[in-house]
């Protein structure tokens, strides 16, 4: 283990557990691209078990041979779906045969296996898949009219985090797996890490601290690394995106992050010394897209939307819709108007006062705009509860800002966050 003053918490595993490293570094959208790239990993190793017999949990070993393994979540479709049905979407379903019977078993990638709850690679789980009909179907091919179904496995790297869960049972949460529910697979750092956005800083921030070990070789020791690196990149984001954001997705500049770390190791103690402080800089530009942000606000408050949606819903005879649906429907159309009359508003700017009096102004022309619009998007809402749908699909409303089912977000530079 290695140990250093320099490290939060004194040593590499509680480095790789600092919940204030975590903070900063899904400001970056860390976990979402550790996630992404293990769930990735997962699915190239388990092609590779077609023909093995793989375990069953409280079953015993061997206990289904694999014969397919169909991966679920790069379907987009597959975990909107299931998300509307309340169901559990695991990242892949194996399909095989137990005593010679078609059976099928739900795998999920967790890079942290705290994260793993049975319940979600658990029989009853395949079952409410299978009732999403050829989504799944079609990736699953014949399986029979009535295939076992057995419990799952998480599949988790293969490093000191994982075995230090079971060895204490806690690290940021209480892990609730044992190690038969677990399948650890190989996780080589470089090839992990390689092909990232933001690994590219990894070496100046390794660098200031020049611990004994390589974030070549040390799954850990590139962990923590990547995520001062991806908090680096959130800096940047922050010091760099529009003060009006709007689905505003930034390429990163890899360059510009290394640079602007470089600008700092002067006066940096250590790596993440070094991203406090940017961290710090950047606070001023935070401020000003926060009071950007309130001065755009909404002007027509939940309340007020739920009470028009149930009198538009009484009206047509049907239930109303969501109403925080509408008003994220609502919310992005208002801030594209915004941004077509006043543009990004590019950071920071010298007189906060004189911006925020053009926003209110400009949001103030747009006041009177705003119920009829939220008519407009209600009545689409109400239309689409009322069309009539192919078998087993959804109703959905199409809308160029915020995406079909309403549920994106106009404020966000940063990649989404998701659990590790």
């Amino acid at each position: 283990m290695i140990h250093s003053p320099l490290l939060p918490g004194g040593d590499l595993v509680a480095a790789a557990l600092d919940r204030r490293v975590m903070g900063l570094a899904d400001r970056g959208g860390a976990s979402g691209l550790v996630g992404a790239r293990w769930a990735d990993l997962c699915a190239e190793q388990a092609t590779g078990w077609v023909g093995q017999r793989r375990d069953v949990p409280g079953v015993g070993r061997g206990a289904i041979r694999v014969t397919r393994v169909a991966r679920l979540d790069d379907t987009p479709a597959i975990a909107a779906t299931a998300a509307r049905r309340h169901l559990q979407n695991p990242d892949l379903l194996l399909v095989g045969e137990v005593d010679g019977r078609p059976a099928l078993q739900a795998a999920d990638a967790k890079f942290s296996v705290e994260t793993a709850r049975p319940k979600q690679v658990s029989a009853a789980v395949v079952e409410g898949l299978l009732t999403l009909g050829p989504l799944v179907g079609d990736l699953l091919g014949d399986v029979g009219d009535a295939p076992a179904l057995v419990d799952g496995v998480f599949l988790c790297p293969d490093y000191p985090l994982t075995h230090l869960m079971f060895r204490r049972r806690h690290g940021i949460v209480r892990a609730a797996v044992r190690p038969e529910q677990v399948a650890v697979l190989p996780a080589p750092a470089d090839v992990f890490f390689r092909p990232l956005e933001g690994a590219a800083a990894m070496a100046t921030l390794a660098g200031v601290d020049a611990l004994p070990v390589s974030t070549e070789e040390s799954l850990l020791a590139a962990l923590y690394y990547f995520r001062l690196a991806r908090a680096a990149v959130g800096c940047w984001l922050d010091a760099t995106g529009p003060l009006l954001t709007f689905n505003d997705r930034l390429p990163v500049d890899e360059g510009a992050v290394v640079a602007g770390l470089e600008e700092r190791i002067g006066s940096a103690r250590s790596a993440l010394d070094l991203v406090l402080g940017w961290h710090a800089d950047v606070e001023t530009v935070r401020a000003q897209r926060a009071a950007v942000d309130q001065v755009a606000t909404l002007p027509l408050g939940s309340r007020d939307l739920r009470e028009l949606g149930l009198a538009m819903a009484e009206a047509a005879g049907t239930e109303p819709p969501s109403a925080n649906k509408v008003r994220r429907r609502l919310a992005g159309w208002y801030r594209g108007q915004l941004r077509e009359r006043l543009g990004p508003i590019e950071p920071p700017v010298a007189d906060l006062g004189a911006t925020l009096r053009e926003v209110a102004r400009v949001a103030a022309s747009l006041a009177p705009a705003v119920e009829g619009q939220a008519r407009t998007v209600i009545a689409e809402f109400l239309a689409a509860e009322t069309a009539p749908t192919a078998a087993g699909s959804e109703p959905e409303v199409a809308d160029p800002a915020t995406g079909a089912d309403g549920a994106a977000s106009p404020v966000t530079v940063l990649t989404p966050a998701t659990v590790e």
